[in-house]
């Protein structure tokens, strides 16, 4: 992304060796999560043969399918306001090729694609995707049964996975060391809190944790579900409900909307160009930026200005979830602080 900077007067000496070799430094680099954005603009849909229709039906059911992993939205599929850019599915096409099983894979243009729903007021989400770890405690008897593990090659466990890439969601499952190592079984799963559960995930590089209870290991399982994300807390059952409830909460949190509007931050503890690139290059990542200035240094503190969507919250949600920065109480005109975390 072309860099901008903003002209002010005061400039230090260190802030033009700053600039200069931020751009030397930042020249050719690609953006956290690349990759991760290409696989949301990628699909698979079925081929009834090699006519022009069958290819039009197949690009609009794959283009569906990166639909309801980019807005959030499980209808999405459905939604009379993104008709439009469904029926013109073949113009975002950028490579496509058989697949397996009559199938046909297509990869689709995703910054033209995430410029349509900005210009028609659609949300949008992006790369800030949270990691789920799932403890799933699967009946197996009438005297106990077993915790699913990553090995595991059950029905129920392949629906779950199948149904997190649609949505766009990482699951993680723990290995039977995980569980060894932290004194887990079906009736430690079953017994322990919810909380308790959502901190050993946290200690094993998950964001988010679904707990499960399932009758058996089949895709008609009745499993009664518990999703936990920072502040967030809930219940509900189905077989595949875990999974497109945590997705749900996730895009309700992540997906950003409305116009584009600029918001000043600071970042403190920036004390070299290494510091500088790494803050912006993160921030520049995040879907809901279009760009991303500097306004001002003092010291180890840059402020930057942001041209971004949906405000203030997403933006903390957003760093929050990376990492890298630790928010500070605002500043007395109201700009928001954070700290860059060592």
């Amino acid at each position: 992304m072309t860099q901008y900077f903003s002209a002010f007067s005061g400039l230090t000496k260190r802030f033009w060796v700053l600039l200069c070799l931020t751009g030397v430094l930042l020249h050719g680099s690609e953006p956290a999560g690349a990759v991760a954005r290409a696989d949301l603009f990628q699909a698979t849909a079925p081929l009834a043969d090699r006519t022009e229709a069958s290819y039009t039906a197949a690009f609009q059911a794959a283009l569906k399918t990166v639909l309801v992993r980019v807005t959030g939205l499980r209808t999405a599929d459905t939604d009379p306001s993104l008709a439009a850019l469904v029926g013109d599915a073949r113009r975002f096409v950028q490579q496509f090729h058989p697949a397996p099983d009559n199938q046909v894979w297509v990869a689709f243009d995703g910054a033209a694609i995430e410029r349509w729903l900005t210009q028609n007021s659609q949300p949008l989400w992006g790369r800030e995707r949270p990691s789920t770890l799932v403890w799933l405690a699967v009946q197996t008897n009438s005297q106990g049964g077993v915790v699913l593990t990553r090995d595991d090659s059950s029905e129920l466990k392949l629906l779950l996975d199948a149904q997190a890439t649609a949505r766009g969601i990482q699951l993680l499952w723990p290995s039977a060391a995980d569980l060894q190592g932290n004194h887990l079984d079906f009736a430690a799963v079953n017994a322990m809190p919810a909380p308790a559960l959502a901190d050993i995930a946290h200690r094993l590089g998950a964001d988010g944790v679904l707990i499960g209870h399932a009758s058996n290991a089949t895709g008609s399982a009745s499993v009664r579900w518990t999703h936990v994300f920072a502040d967030r807390n809930s219940d509900f059952t189905g077989a595949l409900e875990g999974v497109d409830r945590a997705a749900d909460t996730y895009a309700e949190l992540f997906a950003a909307s409305g116009a584009f509007a600029p918001v000043d931050i600071e970042v403190a503890g920036i004390n070299d160009v290494k510091d500088y690139a790494g803050v912006q290059s993160f921030l520049e990542s995040l879907t809901f930026i279009t760009r991303v200035s500097i306004q001002a240094l003092d010291g180890d503190v840059v402020r930057f200005r942001l041209t971004t969507r949906g405000g203030v919250e997403p933006l903390h949600r957003a760093i929050a979830l990376n990492g890298m920065l630790s928010p500070l109480a605002a500043g007395d005109n109201g700009i928001q602080r954070f700290q860059l975390r060592r």
